[in-house]
């Protein structure tokens, strides 16, 4: 099949220096990517840039991406993104002409896309919504985001213009069915694949002289960008409600986190923004990776921290709470429970027999999660919508 645009608005699909765990949306792009320009299907891929000229790399054979400038402000911000957008359609109207690009079928991933992806072409649309808006918590402290209306109102019209609606999982696409009746004709569940470097790490002792940690003692891991619905919050409180009761060595590394300018605490260590590729290395060193997101439709760290086999610790009422429930691989606790988190935790350091235990279940539960598979169900599906069109 040829033909296939992808739009990521929000987000740059190949990783470059800077970009660091901007989110599984990052990993999830570059490995569909990959899959897909190993199977012969050509894609073009329009993204948001800054500068003043379009840039073009080709990280994969038969795929072209198209960084656009689109008069993004820095930092970058959902508000300042959602103010570029006409700017971007205008700018990748103009590219595609020059061009000639003229696809049979787009995909967009994140909803900014979806709604460039309909103003740009008239072709079936695969849209994967990553997060939906109606299901997120807001945060206690920033309250609800001013734009969090417009992008509800644009979500439900996505999924009543999309061709097809993408989910990662049977879990995500129930909870989005309630809100999008559509989905129960449209949705497709197609669940992310893992990279092979994670299911083989270097060794502990390694990876931890590595990064110029203590040999001894208990490593938590949590690996999230800087947002408050990643609760990186929780995973303070507990790790430090932990060394109140535990005797051990404990190090809280915090991977994607800025240090705060209040002291955080003995043991407390913030990585601030990293390439993915040093994911394995801090994988490795770790003991156990905590996850306490309110809210993922299906979390790329956890899957990768299983592959890795490193225990898991996640909230129950996600997906990965209710998969780790049923096939082990890590702690499940009560997000409303005060001793839910920090009683996970102790759990972990004063028990290496559980530990070793849950090791052993994480690669297995990860095994079904590969990229050959995702990206075969994707060329698969994009062939089934696939119809000679022309740019508008």
């Amino acid at each position: 099949m040829t033909g296939h645009l992808l739009v990521s608005y929000h987000t740059c699909p190949v990783e470059e220096p800077g970009e660091g765990l901007a989110g599984g949306m990052n990993v999830f792009l570059r490995g569909l990517l990959r899959g897909l320009s190993k199977r012969g299907v050509g894609t073009d891929v329009l993204t948001r840039a800054t500068g003043e000229t379009v840039e073009v790399e080709a990280p994969f054979p038969g795929v072209r991406i198209f960084h656009v400038p689109c008069g993004w402000v820095e930092p970058p911000s959902r508000e300042s993104a959602f103010a570029s957008l006409d700017l971007f359609v205008e700018r990748c109207r103009i590219l595609m002409r020059g061009e000639r690009i003229a696809p049979r079928v787009v995909s967009a991933h994140y909803w900014m896309s979806g709604v460039a992806a309909r103003n740009l072409v008239d072709a079936p649309m695969v849209l994967s919504y990553h997060t939906v808006e109606a299901r997120k918590v807001p945060s206690p402290v920033e309250g609800e985001n001013p734009l969090s209306p417009i992008r509800r109102d644009r979500e439900a019209w996505l999924a009543r213009e999309a061709s097809r609606v993408v989910c990662f999982s049977e879990y995500d696409l129930a909870e989005n069915r309630r809100i999008f009746p559509e989905l129960s004709v449209k949705g497709v569940v197609i669940p992310p694949g893992v990279d092979d470097r994670f299911r083989h790490l270097p060794p502990r002792e390694v990876a931890r002289s590595y990064l110029g940690l203590p040999l001894e003692g208990m490593t938590f891991l949590l690996a999230a960008r800087e947002d408050a619905g990643k609760n990186a919050g929780a995973a303070i409180a507990a790790f430090r409600a932990l060394r109140e009761r535990w005797e051990g060595r404990a190090t809280l590394l915090l991977a994607g986190q800025e240090e705060p300018e209040d002291a955080p605490g003995e043991g407390i260590h913030f990585l601030g923004s990293l390439p993915h590729a040093g994911m394995p290395m801090l994988f490795a060193a770790a003991d156990a990776v905590v996850c306490p997101s309110r809210y993922e439709s299906f979390g790329m760290v956890p899957l990768e921290a299983l592959a890795s086999g490193v225990p898991v610790v996640v909230p129950a009422g996600t997906y990965w709470g209710e998969r780790i429930r049923t096939e082990g691989g890590g702690l499940v606790y009560g997000p409303g429970e005060p001793e839910g988190l920090p009683g996970a935790l102790l759990s972990l350091a004063s028990s290496p027999a559980l530990r070793a235990r849950l090791s052993l279940q994480g690669p297995a539960v990860s095994a079904p999660f590969t990229w050959e598979k995702c990206t075969s169900s994707w060329e698969a599906l994009l062939s089934s919508v696939s119809r000679p069109r022309s740019p508008r």
